[in-house]
């Protein structure tokens, strides 16, 4: 008997007879699926929530003979986006990147360090191809443009008030808009409110504990009192031109990706643990005042006073002026460059600290309390009057410079907190200062790469220089799978939920050395014992020198010398055999799909590709990392995301039968005569559906995604406002 004759009787026998797997789990139950089988996808489309980009960067001769620079790609300003991708480029030779990002993205953000560290950001449109320059007489690059709140004022709205004058209430549920001019008071009981018109003396009463409002893109906004102080109020301005009258004070949370101006003083007001946000440009008038928790990550002007109040928090991620005086009365923290015009004062019992690389330059400065340093170097700069007191004092990696010299110190810090003399920090998007003369070149390139160490992610191996990551240094990219195939499943896409974080490791020459992938096995909502693993689609067995880190404990997968899988001519890494040895099982059914059930511990693998000689890039992107299971020790039954080949292991005998169409001639696999696939990748760690539940069902704007081809709803997997079902998702 056949193999496909006998998976054939297998399948017959679970619709029937459920024997394989538990009843919870019946392929045969349409309740849950029929929205999904319904849907009415286009063969063209293939489910990928990801866009894959091709970079193209060039970079002018230097005064410096030979001088290359580090090349970064982040999805947002450096200080609070995600390293996606680097590159060693010079003015004899270009750098091309590829690289995988979400497709929802619309920016991204280029950063070009030169061997002194002084560096300079683009931001670019996203496209499949770009191309960006920096020329050697490129100054410093702008910060954050507007972000997209991805609202409007029609879509789902359930009240539209069009050049209205007088008072709104909302109550809960509601979705009101205001179009054309408005003038008027607002009063949120409840619901969202966003205006995109022009509001002319507008005043809004937030206190109800649930109230959104959203200023939105092309609007004018003359905002002459807010009023919100409980815990859950929140405000998001996406305007170029919101400008707030005099004496505002607001709790709740604010986020500003705009362009906002107080044309006063602006007090935070203390709320529990809500944050103040500016991704944008925040221009006071007058004098800030900060209760609890602000945080700049992009450019923020004070013409008068700002003054971190006891009880606050405060981080400056990147670029803030101060007109006046800058008093710290409890703990700052300051990550980018902060310029004072008047006096800074670090009050007793209070603290400034500086990462990595922070400036403080400012006139005077009046120090009662601490200021700390962490890394290598961070800078105060005094260019009028400095005054120590004995309760003063610094540590770590700071330097406080006085061109002048101290006019008054009763303190006891260490003079080597006072010399500056080998200080250097570079300019950079967020500091277009800087400090000292950078060293000398011939001392920084350790192993001798051509690579200076201050881009070298990898100093001291001349072999190694930098990586690249998907999808990105940080985050976790997710696979979920369907293992019923040929028949057609749940769609809950749980059967077997696997982070993944790829990073890539380059040499100097921009050749790939290294692929490393971590994987962590989420979730197993399935009683099939399934193995996991990826075949490189551009890279042979024999370009593999090693494989480490994975583990195999059943014998069903026999290894070359290499580790790669022996008999397949492409590189084939098993991660896993069998999920049990690594997860730690709590107890019920499945693990970590059942929402009543006690969690699970994920299990855990470091998985390590080395290459036999360095590669192009393009053999091992993105688009050719082909992520499989094995279904329940089966060794002939794979499955994949959809137009993926399966290896050479696979059972062809099991395509085009039952559910699924696969024609290989065409390059058509693992998709249904409805063209839906039994597997999706997503660019995010996101909160997969909950035990039989269709992903339509759980995630609200699925639907709409498919149907479009992927043109509409690109971000229908984020955790957002209305996005999904939190009761059907598994958190």
């Amino acid at each position: 008997m056949t193999f496909s004759t006998k998976w054939c009787i297998a399948v017959s026998t679970l619709l029937t007879m459920y024997g394989c797997i538990p009843s919870d789990l019946d392929p045969a139950k349409t309740s849950s699926t029929t929205e999904m089988q319904n849907l009415k996808v286009s063969e063209n489309f293939d489910f990928k929530s990801t866009r894959n980009v091709q970079l193209n960067i060039k970079v002018s001769t230097s005064s410096l003979a030979g001088e290359r620079s580090r090349i970064n790609v982040y999805s947002d300003i450096p200080t609070v986006g995600q390293l996606v991708a680097s590159g060693i480029a010079s003015a004899s030779q270009n750098l091309r990147l590829e690289f995988y990002i979400p497709a929802a993205q619309t920016e991204l953000y280029i950063e070009k360090i030169n061997a002194y560290g002084a560096s300079e950001i683009k931001r670019v449109q996203v496209s499949d191809y770009i191309s960006a320059a920096f020329p050697t007489t490129t100054a410093v690059a702008s910060l954050r443009q507007q972000a997209g709140s991805g609202f409007d004022c029609t879509t789902g709205t359930t009240k539209t008030y069009n050049n209205y004058k007088g008072d709104i209430t909302t109550k809960s549920g509601d979705i009101v808009a205001v179009t054309g001019t408005y003038s008027g008071t607002i009063i949120m009981k409840g619901g969202d409110l966003r205006i995109c018109g022009t509001a002319t003396g507008l005043k809004i009463n937030l206190n109800n504990n649930s109230g959104k409002v959203y200023f939105l893109e092309g609007s004018v906004i003359e905002l002459l009192d807010i009023v919100g102080n409980t815990p859950s109020t929140k405000v998001y301005n996406y305007s170029q031109s919101l400008v707030l009258a005099d004496k505002i004070s607001m709790g709740g949370s604010f986020e500003n990706y705009g362009k906002m101006v107080v044309n006063g003083n602006f007090t935070v007001s203390n709320n529990n643990t809500n944050t103040f946000i500016n991704n944008g440009d925040l221009h006071v008038k007058g004098t800030f005042s900060n209760n609890r928790h602000f945080v700049n990550n992009n450019k923020m002007i004070v013409d008068d006073k700002y003054q971190a109040e006891g009880g606050s928090v405060n981080e400056n991620n990147c670029n803030l002026y101060i007109g006046e005086q800058f008093t710290v009365n409890n703990n700052f923290v300051n990550r980018g460059y902060i310029k004072v015009d008047g006096e800074a004062t670090i009050t007793g019992n209070s603290s400034l600290a500086f990462a990595d690389g922070a400036m403080l330059s400012t006139h005077d400065i009046n120090l009662n309390g601490t200021i700390t340093g962490s890394g290598t170097s961070s800078v105060v700069k005094v260019s009028g009057q400095s005054k120590l007191t004995g309760s003063a004092a610094m540590s770590g990696a700071v330097a406080l410079c006085d061109a002048n010299g101290l006019e008054q110190n009763s303190s006891r810090i260490s003079a080597n907190y006072l010399s500056c003399s080998n200080n250097y920090l570079p300019t950079s998007s967020c500091n277009p200062e800087g400090f000292g003369t950078p060293p000398a070149l011939t001392t920084l390139d350790t192993d001798k790469d051509g690579v200076a160490d201050t881009q070298d992610d990898y100093p001291t191996d001349p072999t190694r220089a930098y990586n690249t990551y998907y999808p990105s240094a940080t985050g976790w990219a997710t696979y979920g799978f369907e293992d019923l195939w040929p028949v057609q499943g749940d769609y809950d896409f749980n059967d077997l939920i696997i982070n993944s974080r790829i990073t890539r490791v380059f040499n100097a020459d921009n050749k790939l050395v290294e692929l490393k992938n971590k994987i962590v096995i989420r979730a197993i909502g399935a009683a099939y014992e399934n193995g996991f693993g990826f075949q490189l689609d551009g890279v042979s067995s024999s370009e593999v020198a090693s494989v480490s880190g994975y583990s195999h404990t059943k014998g069903y997968v026999q290894l070359a010398p290499n580790k790669t899988e022996a008999g397949q001519p492409k590189a084939v890494i098993v991660a896993y055999e069998s999920p049990e040895p690594l997860i730690k099982r709590s107890g019920g059914s499945m693990f970590n799909t059942v929402k009543d059930n006690p969690a699970g511990t994920p299990g855990q693998l470091d998985l390590v590709v080395r290459f036999a000689t360095p590669l192009d890039a393009a053999k091992a992107s993105q688009e050719k990392i082909n992520p499989f299971i094995i279904v329940d020790g089966k060794r002939e039954v794979e499955v994949h995301l959809a137009n993926f080949a399966p290896t050479a292991k696979a059972s062809t005998s099991l395509l085009g039968t039952l559910k699924d169409t696969s024609k290989p001639g065409i390059g058509r696999y693992y998709r249904t005569d409805g063209n839906l696939p039994w597997a999706i990748e997503l660019p995010v760690e996101f909160n997969y559906p909950a035990e039989q539940v269709p992903i339509t069902a759980a995630y609200l704007f699925f639907a709409d995604w498919a149907q479009s081809g992927g043109k509409l709803r690109t971000d229908w997997y984020e955790n957002k406002a209305g996005y999904n079902n939190t009761q059907k998702t598994f958190k």
